[in-house]
Order: structure tokens, then C-alpha cells, then sequence
């Protein structure tokens, strides 16, 4: 779940859209917006991991949900429910990020995350365009620390990180150095 298979051990920093980071928090989880060559709304994605005492990234983790198949999955996901990888790809590693929001996470609540991610990736959640597609995955892992869906569930990803935001009340939110 590291981009080492990318040639990017640790991944990258982004520059925030929104944070919300507790000092003595031990871990986070962000959610990542970023371009698609496959789909013009583009993709969302987790990358977690644990914080250091100055609330930076020590390690990052990725996961997202998108269809296995390329572009026959992706359009196939708008008429039925699609197998899915779960695993960073090139793109999250290496495209640039449109939009990003951090939250910090308890150490249970870290623990939550972690379990959710080892269910989800020993039985991967069927991707559907409509119903269930990356950012509503992304959304279900967010769960972990109270966060909730925009009441729009169906928006492309460069809308849906902002109305995720709003909806958690962090609109505007950017803590020193973000």
C-alpha cells in the first residue's frame, strides 16, 4: 500500500486544502483529489499513516477503490457492479493532487482505520459509477473519525472533496503549516 512499486517509497506532501489536525494525535488520514486519464471527474483517494509531534507526515499508506480492466471496467461500472484493486497505482503516486484534506485520528480510531483496510483489501467492494465508486469509498474509511457524506453522493471527484469538507464543517480550515 506504499508507492514503492512506483519508485516513491514514502509517496508525496501536498499542499492542504483543508486540515484538521489535533495536536497529540498520533496518526491521520487524507483524502486526495486527483486528475484521471480514464474519466473526466477525475479519482479519490486515502492516504494514511502515522504523525510525528509536530503533526507532519511520518509515513504514507494508500488506498482507493477503482475497477479492475482500465477503461472496459470503468464504463462497465455504469451498467454493473465491477471487481475492484484497492492498491495505489502510478497516478496516485505520481499525478499531481487537486485537492487535499487531512484529519487526524486517535489511536483507536487508527486502529479502526487499519482494520477496515485489511477487511476491504482480503474482500474488495465491488465498484459501481453509481452507488458505490471511489469517493465513497474513501468516504467509508473516513467514517473512522465521524466523517460523513455530502447529502450529494453522486458528484465527480474534483466537486466531491469540497462538498466532503463542507459537509464536515472544514471548509476554510487550514492549521500553521498546511
Amino acid at each position: 500500500m506504499t508507492c514503492a512499486a512506483h519508485g516513491s517509497v514514502n509517496g508525496n506532501a501536498v499542499k492542504l486544502t483543508a486540515n484538521r489536525t489535533n495536536p497529540g494525535d498520533p496518526a491521520y488520514i487524507e483524502f486526495r483529489q486527483r486528475l484521471s486519464p480514464g474519466i473526466p471527474s477525475g479519482h479519490l483517494y486515502v492516504v494514511f499513516g502515522r504523525l510525528d509531534a509536530q503533526g507532519n507526515p511520518v509515513t504514507r499508506q494508500y488506498n482507493g477503490l477503482f475497477p479492475k480492466g482500465s477503461l472496459v471496467g470503468l464504463y462497465g461500472g455504469a451498467i454493473i457492479p465491477m471487481p475492484a484493486e484497492l492498491k495505489p497505482s502510478y497516478a496516485d503516486c505520481h499525478f499531481s493532487t487537486g485537492a487535499a484534506y487531512r484529519v487526524s485520528l486517535t489511536e483507536s480510531q487508527y486502529q479502526q482505520l487499519l482494520g477496515k483496510v485489511r477487511s476491504n483489501l482480503a474482500n474488495p467492494p465491488l465498484w459501481r459509477m453509481f452507488g458505490f465508486n471511489c469517493n465513497n469509498y474513501a468516504a467509508s474509511l473516513g467514517s473512522v473519525a465521524g466523517l460523513v457524506e455530502p447529502a450529494n453522493r453522486a458528484q465527480p471527484s474534483f466537486s466531491y472533496i469540497y462538498s466532503y469538507i463542507e459537509a464536515n464543517g472544514d471548509k476554510g480550515r487550514k492549521s500553521a503549516g498546511s
